[in-house]
């Protein structure tokens, strides 16, 4: 039971490039059209994903069925503002437009940190260049004591990046 992807959705995770192998965790999966797309650029990532609502989770759990029955996809109702999904259990995290991180970034953040691999990323992809809140991002990401903070680009996503302090586990 799936439908067209939304091109900015597309666009958010071409931007993100999913690598084989690794372990992912979508914030605010919504309905699960980003972890189609990420399924279907890397065929053995995993990903775990979390949504505040219901209707979202139930929805993106019967777009995926097939990926969770292949133990490739968990989905779960969750707030990163109450807590670390799985500490230290991912290489990157990414959200798609969720407005907390430059809104609240004390609460998520350091949730955020401790649910990545030393050495982690976290990607907040928005459709469009945010002007006003880059700065907020950037403050944030160096307050909780990220590195490597940049920005990456492309036509209709635009991406803050930044690492967990530490070296990756191999």
């Amino acid at each position: 039971m799936t439908g067209p992807i939304s091109p900015r959705i597309l666009a958010a995770v071409d931007l993100l490039a999913p690598r084989p192998g690794e372990r992912l965790l979508e914030i605010g999966c919504g309905t699960g059209q980003a972890i189609q797309a990420v399924l279907a650029r890397a065929p053995t990532a995993t990903v775990a994903a979390i949504d505040r609502s219901d209707t979202a989770v139930a929805r993106a759990r019967i777009v995926n069925a097939a990926a969770i029955a292949a133990g490739r996809v968990s989905i779960a109702k969750g707030d990163i503002e109450h807590g670390p999904v799985e500490p230290g259990g991912f290489d990157r995290i990414f959200t798609i437009r969720v407005n907390s991180f430059w809104t609240r970034p004390g609460l998520a953040l350091p949730h955020v940190v401790h649910s990545l691999l030393p050495g982690g990323e976290i990607w907040i992809l928005y459709d469009e260049p945010a002007a006003r809140i880059v700065e907020t991002i950037r403050s944030s990401f160096e307050t909780f004591g990220l590195r490597d903070i940049r920005t990456e680009e492309r036509p209709g996503a635009l991406a803050f990046v930044a690492k967990t302090p530490g070296n990756r586990r191999s």
